[in-house]
């Protein structure tokens, strides 16, 4: 009987925010703030599912997905929540956002980012 070879399992790529970071980059200098917030709440969509394989479901708003997030995937509500109220105020609160805000955003982003992946997360202010 001849033992079937395990195979080893390659780690997965990591998702390249500094990528991301670039695309935000671009769209607060072609004054598309709003689209830059939404931008990082994909990125941290993104991250959520290549690390815990939990997509956001269709029918799922911004704010489901956060708590399905904290309460199955344990997540820290103190990091995933402020993010995500940050996220709902600027998309559905019809305010062009400011580079305050915008570098807020991205603070919230860098401490969920740390807590999932355990890195630090060099991204730009604005």
């Amino acid at each position: 009987m001849v033992k079937a070879k395990k195979k080893k399992k390659e780690p997965e790529p990591e998702l390249d925010v500094t990528q991301s970071f670039e695309n935000v980059k671009v769209l607060v200098q072609t004054e598309r703030s709003t689209e830059a917030i939404a931008y990082i709440y994909l990125v941290y969509n993104d991250l959520v599912k290549k690390k815990y394989k939990k997509p956001r479901l269709a029918h799922q708003t911004i704010r489901e997905y956060a708590i399905t997030c904290v309460n199955e995937l344990g997540q820290k509500p103190e990091t995933v929540y402020p993010f995500i109220k940050k996220i709902e105020d600027i998309i559905y609160g019809g305010i062009e956002p400011t580079n305050k805000e915008l570098n807020f955003t991205i603070q919230l982003f860098s401490n969920l980012y740390n807590e999932i992946t355990g890195k630090n997360l060099r991204a730009a202010s604005f």
